[in-house]
């Protein structure tokens, strides 16, 4: 399991994996290279393929360890991920999409004219600042109407909301601050996200796939997830009457996870086993 564009494995995630957990299923959550938790510099540095290297690398530590089932589970950015790597592989047994990103146009034409105009500038400014040892950030999540890759009414609220309570794993200083901390992306990575359409190989992807798309997303466009779930072999897609960030929180993440569990169990008939017993 990983997070989406610019979001650490804090956001929310613990929530989807305590509920696989409690149902007999084992969760290895990480965050990305120069994100959260993981090194790497610089930090908030979005890279689509080094991010897809991270996926393989966990996936590898999952077999390495006797698992032999393995489920990717991705959300937003990462659901393209999962699309993606499952359309390379043969050696999954299922693939999770919540609300993915499949078409780089179609995130591109959801942002309104003025936010895509500014936001290209900013990742201009990075793209000819780079030779010169200098970045050019911007946040990942920001209120309605500032300069943030997502500023779709909710988002920021949403978002800090899917942080744990207290100030646990943030030496003190309280969740509020990691947030504002890793709230940031090297400003070129938004190039990336426009020319990433991960949809364009669903087809080839063999694994039963899930795909699960907010009729209101502001962010990730509905019927591009649709059309794709569409053409997936084994594909099965469940919309939902909610919104990109609503997914993380209250009853719509609730029904999100118990579809996702329902999904899970018929596809590895119930529990996944702890371990191997004979080797990987």
């Amino acid at each position: 399991m990983a997070h989406g564009f610019g979001a650490t494995k804090h956001y929310g995630l613990a929530s989807f994996a305590e509920k696989f957990a409690a149902a007999g299923y084992a969760c290895l959550v990480f965050d990305y290279r120069h994100f959260g938790d993981s090194d790497g510099a610089p930090r908030g540095l979005l890279d689509v393929k080094r991010q897809q290297e991270d996926w393989r690398a966990a996936i590898a530590h999952a077999r390495a360890l006797g698992y032999r089932r393995v489920v990717l589970w991705g959300t937003s950015f990462a659901g393209g991920h999962v699309l993606d790597l499952a359309a390379e592989r043969g050696d999954l047994d299922a693939v999770i999409a919540q609300v993915p990103h499949v078409s780089g146009l179609a995130t591109l034409l959801a942002l309104p004219v003025w936010s895509a105009l500014r936001l290209s500038a900013v990742a201009a400014a990075d793209v000819l600042l780079r030779p010169f040892g200098r970045r050019q950030y911007v946040k990942a999540f920001g209120p309605e109407g500032s300069l943030a890759a997502m500023s779709s009414p909710g988002a920021y609220r949403s978002m800090i909301r899917t942080l744990p309570k207290g100030v646990e794993a943030t030496r003190g200083d309280g969740w509020k601050a990691y947030f504002d901390r890793h709230n940031a992306i090297t400003a070129s990575g938004l190039l990336q996200v426009l020319t990433y359409s991960p949809g364009r190989r669903a087809e080839k992807i063999r694994a039963p796939a899930l795909i699960q798309a907010a009729r209101n997303d502001r962010t990730t466009p509905f019927q591009p997830a649709k059309r794709v779930a569409g053409v997936i072999p084994n594909g099965t897609f469940i919309a939902y009457d909610a919104d990109h960030f609503d997914v993380y929180l209250d009853e719509a993440f609730e029904r999100v996870v118990a579809d996702q569990l329902h999904f899970l169990d018929q596809c590895l008939g119930g529990k996944n086993p702890p371990k191997s017993s004979g080797g990987v």
